[in-house]
């Protein structure tokens, strides 16, 4: 957004300064050109005058001895015809034939003088021709011709140029830093405002002050922000704390009626079905005390950049090993890549990596096969828990990890919170978990983390 802003200021403000500098420009050259036709006009006036003397005397010697000084003083060659057209006093070598005198010559000679000097750029030639009639109108005497050397108007123009394009080039950066800091001013509360609302909108975390700076528009949006993700932060602490006040204080009412079930005869008549929901309902308060403190990991700020590491293969070795005994009629295989650091917790990494295997133990079937892999990739490593089993339906997949989910045929394993903890769990320790079908038939848990450095 900053950079997209600066260039809007950017074109803004050379479409400004080009405004001004331009007719700077062409006034500077305008003045330069008008001051010199009007010196030259009238070194011209005053050569016709002296033409039409000695056209009156016959003796052109005084008119060519001021031709001649006029040149060593300002290399300007002169060209003076008579009535015929004949050439009576040349300089610099200057002839009818040389370029452009020959039409000028007899222009004038028909008084139609040619007094204008075109507007001198930088880039104009140096010499240009200037030609007024000798005589009256009603008694032509011939024409004088002047090859006018703007060389030093334009060498004139050019400094006054450079050093008004320099200055706007200076006045173009100090525009352009000016148009950075305003740019920074507004923009920096607005890049702030976007992470704090992503943050709260990913985790539900609200750990920063925005700083009440830039305009007063978005200082006022800045505290609305602020004031909306405390009172989101309070009512997910209160939901959270609600939740594991909840499962603590039904924890002893549960442990006391197993007790009590546990004592009863074991023939009584649906004592089964009691000891099996009393087992479900003891499995659910465990997965959501689990779950809260998770999230409290998360929402407390405490999925920082960990220093702690592990390594992976040790960990999948493990959890493998320790699942092995339950994964009755199942395989197990472990397919890892030696060397691989991962920067979270064993014991996190180990927990995930167990909820996965039991997970897809619980729900692959007898006779499945159920792979754990690892591998590394450009932005970190790469856990897999896939296995061949019934999998879950595509449409599926996105809602498989919200808490109670169960998906069809298994109304009576598991209590919908297993892929829930294992997604919290890896946000938790700085990855991320994605569900994805196993071809041709499965699951694939797919747990992306960080390398450690």
């Amino acid at each position: 957004m900053r950079a997209r802003l600066m260039g809007v200021l950017a074109v803004v403000s050379f479409v400004l300064l080009a405004a001004l500098v331009i007719p700077f420009l062409d006034s500077v050259s305008d003045t330069r050109t008008q001051g010199l036709q009007l010196a030259r006009n009238t070194t011209l006036a005053r050569f016709a005058g002296l033409a039409g003397q000695a056209a009156a005397s016959g003796d052109y010697s005084g008119v060519q001895l001021e031709a001649s000084r006029h040149e060593e003083l300002y290399d300007e060659a002169v060209l003076i015809t008579n009535a015929s057209g004949q050439v009576m006093v040349s300089t610099g070598g200057m002839s009818m034939t040389s370029p452009g005198v020959g039409a000028v010559a007899e222009l004038a000679a028909r008084d139609l003088p040619q007094l204008t000097i075109d507007t001198l750029r930088p880039w104009t030639a140096a010499r240009t021709l200037i030609a007024a009639p000798v005589g009256s109108p009603q008694e032509p005497a011939g024409a004088v011709v002047l090859a006018v050397d703007a060389g030093s108007a334009i060498g004139d123009i050019r400094r006054s140029w450079a050093i008004i394009c320099a200055a706007a080039v200076a006045a173009q950066l100090l525009l352009l830093f000016m148009a950075s800091k305003a740019a920074r001013w507004v923009i920096r509360p607005v890049g702030q405002l976007e992470d704090a609302v992503v943050e709260l909108g990913r985790s539900g975390g609200w750990n920063q002050s925005l700083q009440a700076s830039g305009p007063p528009e978005l200082r006022r949006l800045a505290r609305a922000v602020e004031v909306m993700g405390a009172t989101v932060r309070r009512s997910i602490d209160v939901q959270r704390q609600m939740v594991a006040d909840s499962s603590h204080q039904l924890r002893n009412p549960l442990a006391s009626l197993r007790l009590r079930v546990d004592a009863l005869d074991a023939s009584s008549p649906g004592i089964t079905h009691v000891q099996h929901d009393l087992s479900r309902l003891e499995d659910v308060l465990a997965g959501l005390l689990k779950l809260a403190a998770i999230e409290s990991r998360i929402i407390d700020g405490l999925r920082t950049p960990t220093t702690a590491t592990c390594l992976v293969e040790a960990v999948l070795q493990e959890e493998v090993d320790t699942w092995q005994p339950t994964a009755d009629g199942i395989t197990l295989e472990l397919n890892t890549v030696a060397g691989l650091v991962a920067a979270a917790d064993e014991h996190d990494l180990g927990q995930l990596v167990g909820v996965l295997l039991d997970n897809a133990i619980k729900y692959a079937g007898p006779g499945a096969t159920v792979v754990v892999s690892s591998s590394r990739v450009d932005d970190g490593i790469v856990v897999q828990v896939s296995d061949d089993g019934p999998g879950i339906p595509a449409a599926d997949l996105p809602v498989a990890t919200q808490r109670f989910w169960r998906g069809g045929g298994t109304s009576t394993l598991g209590t919908g919170l297993g892929l829930a903890i294992a997604e919290q769990t890896a946000v938790a320790i700085g990855g991320t978990l994605t569900l994805s079908p196993t071809h041709p038939h499965g699951l694939t848990a797919t747990l992306h983390l960080p390398e450690a450095p």
